[in-house]
C-alpha cells in the first residue's frame, strides 16, 4: 500500500467519523459511560488502598529491650532486625521519648501525679519495626523473638492478617470490575460499528468488486475507532475529575471526622488519561476489527443482489 493510499484512507476515516457523527456520538457516549465508571471505581479503590496502607504503617511490631542490655547489645539488636528480609523500617525509641509522649496523652493532673511520685521512667527502650509484607507478619515476629535481650514484644498478628486479606480482596474486585466494564464497552462498540458497516454495505461491496483488499476497506474504520477512543478518553478524564472533586467537597466534613485524607486527583490525572485513551483506542479499534472481519467474511451478496 502506497503512502498516498494511506493518506487517503486516513482522511477517509476522519471524514467518516464526522459524516457518521450520530454513530460516532453513540460510540463515544458508550465508551464515556464505561470509562467514567472505571475511573470512579479506580479512584475509590486507590483511596481505600491508601487508607489501608496508613493503617498498615501503624500496625508495627514494638520490641521492648531488657534494662540490663548495654549500649553495644542494643545497637547490635537494631542491626540484626534491619538485616531481616521482611523488615522495611526500624526506629529506635528511647524510653525518655516514649514516656514524654505517654505523658502528653494524659490530663495535666494525671501527668503531674506521675512525674511527682517518681523520677524513674517506667518504660523500657524499644525498637519500632515496620514490616514490608503483612502476609509474612507472623514469621517476622517469630524471627525477632529469637534475638537476645528482648523483654517483651507487642504486635497484632490478627489485624495484620485481616488487612492483608482486605487489600488482596480489593485488588481482585477492582480487576474484575475493570475487566467486565471493558468487555461491555467492547461488545457495545462492536454492535454500534456493525450498524455503521451495515449502512455502508453497498459502498464496501463496490470497493471489493473493483479489487480493494480487506486492509484497504478496513483501515478507515480502524481510524474511526482510534478517533473515537481518543475523544472518549479525554472527555472521560474531565468528567471523572469533576465528579471526584465534587464528591471530595461534598463529604469533606465526613472525611475530616474520620481522619481520612483523600488522594489528590491531579497526582493520577496523567496516568489515568493514558489508561483511558489506551482502553478507548483498544475498544474502538478492537470493535472495528471484529465487526469488519465478520462482515468481510460474508461480504459479496450486496453486489449480486443489485
Amino acid at each position: 500500500m502506497t503512502a498516498s493510499s494511506l493518506r487517503y484512507l486516513f482522511k477517509e476515516g476522519l471524514r467518516n467519523t464526522w459524516t457518521n457523527r450520530m454513530m460516532s456520538f453513540a460510540s463515544i457516549c458508550v465508551l464515556l459511560s464505561c470509562l467514567v465508571l472505571i475511573g470512579s471505581a479506580s479512584m475509590m479503590f486507590l483511596n481505600i488502598n491508601s487508607l489501608i496502607d496508613r493503617i498498615e504503617d501503624e500496625n508495627v511490631i514494638m520490641v521492648f529491650i531488657e534494662d540490663s542490655a548495654d549500649d553495644a547489645a542494643v545497637k547490635q539488636m537494631g542491626e540484626d532486625i534491619k538485616n531481616m528480609s521482611n523488615v522495611a523500617q526500624v526506629e529506635y525509641v528511647p524510653k525518655e521519648q516514649a514516656w514524654a509522649e505517654q505523658l502528653k496523652t494524659m490530663g495535666d493532673a494525671q501527668a503531674k501525679f506521675f512525674t511527682d511520685i517518681s523520677t524513674d521512667i517506667p518504660l523500657p527502650n524499644a525498637y519500632k519495626v515496620t514490616v514490608d509484607d503483612l502476609n509474612q507478619f507472623g514469621d517476622t515476629v517469630k524471627e525477632i523473638k529469637q534475638l537476645q535481650h528482648i523483654d517483651t514484644i507487642r504486635q497484632n498478628t490478627d489485624l495484620a492478617k485481616r488487612l492483608d486479606t482486605i487489600s488482596r480482596g480489593i485488588s481482585i474486585i477492582a480487576i474484575i470490575i475493570i475487566a467486565v466494564l471493558f468487555a461491555i464497552s467492547l461488545f457495545i462498540i462492536s454492535n454500534t460499528i456493525k450498524l455503521t458497516v451495515y449502512s455502508r454495505r453497498l459502498e464496501i461491496s463496490i470497493m471489493k468488486s473493483v479489487g480493494a483488499t480487506n486492509s484497504f476497506v478496513r483501515l478507515p474504520f480502524v481510524v474511526e475507532g482510534v478517533v473515537i477512543g481518543i475523544l472518549s478518553g479525554a472527555l472521560s478524564l474531565g468528567v471523572v475529575w469533576g465528579v471526584y472533586d465534587l464528591a471530595i467537597n461534598q463529604f469533606s466534613d465526613l472525611f475530616t471526622t474520620l481522619g481520612i485524607i483523600p488522594l489528590r486527583f491531579v497526582d493520577y490525572a496523567l496516568m489515568m488519561l493514558g489508561a483511558f485513551i489506551g482502553i478507548g483506542v483498544i475498544s474502538g479499534v478492537g470493535g472495528s476489527l471484529i465487526t469488519m472481519r465478520r462482515y468481510l467474511n460474508k461480504e459479496g451478496s450486496e453486489i449480486s443482489a443489485i
